[in-house]
């Protein structure tokens, strides 16, 4: 019964991996069957500052194993029932407790060597032979102990090391892990411009014969009700299509940074005033008061006068959009100490509150009904912040009404030279009668058929001599043969010979005298201009190009270096085609 008991503790200890210490020093464990020698033993390793675990037994021995850890171990070897020979047999076949220093205290004759050869053989670091003494015991027990502290402090090493390197490995994992996704936004940023720029490319071509088309309706003045309600219907929609566009693109160039602001002092009541032109059409339309309270004194900022002109624009016409037909719209402008304050506010739907600091993000319409694409307050923001300023939305809920208040740095009053206003001689010539302009020889090379017959009937309506062609091959034949003074070149032609080679060419061909090259395509990215300007063209117009930007270009004093000069020759803010004759 007693020998069952003791291989049930044995085959526990061999397959148990027991309860181990958690963070402690190892105690050292003392083995022998007389409380005598373990009170004895107690005593001398007490200086060692470690507790000592007693067992009376083998079997108590490996008990106590199962349970922590020990930096070392006083075996007796005579003791009844499992000795100490078996007991440390167990114990090195215990993976766990197999490199444990064991020192085996016996009182049989030193001069038995096979007592101490066997010992040995069974993993036994040391032997002592009783009576102990102290000091020796004290000694040998320290350089154990010892031992077991360095091996400790390596392993806290190895595994602050291993930690280490698990976090240096996780650090390069997040590192590239970044890095992929920002290389992946940039190809994803790259994608959506190039898809935009496409976009707008596709869109512009079908724009494009309407915006001429609607002018050629103008010149043939036709007099009836029924025709010109209807002609300025399609005139306010296709100035919505390419106010559509033209948001689009100019997102895409700011956050690209490809927007150069083109700064001079500007009057605020000059860009207030081109405002309100280029919205007074949809305000009209909605039948909306506008009630204007000009600046008090002259404030001057400085900024890009186009781009401020647009972001007033914008803000009214979101105010026109989200109010309903017959609405209020007050615009007021004044001064806050260094700064020029422009408030537009309306009684129109106004704004919930959880969306006031969403207003202004990219494709956000937290109002139905508005029409747009979300891009409007998107670009008054961005164009506001790269002028120094600052815009809020305020809204006391839905149905309340809004309030929009922008803050513009003003320009130093000791700096200020205002450019002089356009002369009433050019203004007349911007919107006059087109016909009085001396006539020109025009080659028109377009190969969207629409295109390229909708223009050319409007320049042949406005008494200039037109020739087409419907290819850049066809289209270099007819400038070199003919010799026009104009030349309007489509760039993104099929066949081979796009526009870029046909301004080549034709500069190759004709040397000095080859006529003034205007691109007329619908790729207006900024970089779209620098290949223009390139590839040899004076200047370039994006499609669909209004009555305006023609009779621009058509005027000699825009010849030569018109990409160099302007940014684009069609303003950012669309503008409803020019009257007629």
């Amino acid at each position: 019964m007693a020998r069952s008991a003791l291989q049930g503790v044995e085959e526990d200890f061999a397959n148990g991996e027991a309860r181990e210490g958690q963070g402690a020093p190892p105690d050292i464990l003392v083995v022998d069957d007389d409380p005598g020698n373990l009170a004895a033993i107690e005593v001398a390793l007490g200086e060692l500052g470690r507790n000592l675990v007693k067992a009376g037994s083998g079997e108590e021995a490996l008990r106590h194993l199962l349970a922590q850890d020990f930096a070392l171990i006083l075996l007796d070897v005579n003791m009844p029932g499992m000795d100490g020979f078996e007991t440390a047999r167990a114990i090195r076949a215990r993976p766990r407790s197999r490199h444990v220093p064991i020192i085996f205290v016996t009182a049989y004759n030193r001069e038995d060597t096979d007592i101490i050869l066997r010992g040995y053989s069974l993993g036994a670091v040391d032997f002592m032979f009783k009576p102990i003494v102290p000091e020796v015991l004290r000694a040998k027990a320290a350089v154990f102990v010892e031992l077991q502290n360095r091996t400790a402090e390596v392993q806290r090493q190895a595994e602050m090391l291993r930690e280490m390197q698990r976090r240096e490995l996780e650090r390069r994992m997040e590192e590239e892990r970044q890095a992929w996704e920002a290389q992946a936004l940039r190809e994803e940023n790259q994608r959506k411009d190039e898809f935009l720029a496409v976009l707008a490319h596709e869109l512009r071509n079908p724009l494009s014969p309407l915006v001429t088309g609607l002018e050629l309706i103008r010149c043939y003045d036709i007099e009836h009700d029924g025709l010109d309600r209807v002609r300025e219907s399609m005139e306010r929609q296709v100035r919505h299509l390419i106010r559509l566009v033209d948001d689009l693109l100019d997102v895409s160039r700011i956050s690209r940074g490809k927007i150069t602001l083109r700064l001079e002092p500007v009057e605020l009541g000059r860009v207030l005033h081109q405002a309100m032109e280029s919205a007074e059409p949809l305000l009209a339309e909605r039948n909306h008061e506008l009630v204007v309270e000009q600046c008090d004194e002259q404030l001057t900022l400085n900024g890009d006068q186009v781009r401020l002109t647009q972001v007033v624009a914008n803000l009214l016409h979101n105010a026109a959009r989200y109010t309903d037909p017959g609405g209020r719209i007050e615009v007021s402008c004044g001064r806050d100490g260094r700064f020029a304050v422009l408030r537009v506010a309306d009684n129109g739907r106004g704004i919930a509150p959880q969306m006031l600091d969403r207003i202004f993000d990219i494709f956000v319409q937290e109002r139905e009904g508005g029409g747009g694409l979300g891009l409007g307050l998107t670009l008054v923001h961005r164009l506001v912040q790269l002028h120094g300023g600052a815009v809020r939305a305020y809204s006391e809920g839905t149905g309340r009404g809004s309030e929009f208040v922008v803050r513009l740095p003003l320009l130093d009053e000791a700096r200020v030279a205002l450019p002089p206003a356009p002369a009433r001689e050019a203004v007349s010539e911007e919107h006059g009668d087109p016909r009085a302009a001396p006539p020109l020889r025009i080659v028109v090379v377009e190969d969207q058929d629409d295109v390229r017959d909708a223009m050319q009937a409007l320049l042949e309506g406005w008494g200039h001599r037109v020739e087409a062609a419907p290819d850049g091959k066809s289209g270099i034949e007819l400038i070199v043969r003919s010799r026009p003074e104009l030349a309007l070149v489509d760039i993104g032609m099929p066949g081979g010979l796009d526009g870029y080679a046909v301004a080549r060419r034709v500069r190759a061909e004709l040397g000095p005298q080859s006529p003034r090259l205007v691109a007329l395509t619908g790729f207006g990215r900024e970089e779209d201009r620098e290949r223009a300007r390139r590839a040899g063209f004076d200047s370039h117009l994006t499609k669909p190009a209004g009555p305006r930007e023609l009779r621009r270009v058509l005027r000699s004093d825009t010849d030569g270096d018109n990409l160099r000069r302007e940014s684009d020759q069609r303003p950012n803010a669309p503008s409803a085609p020019a009257p007629g004759p």
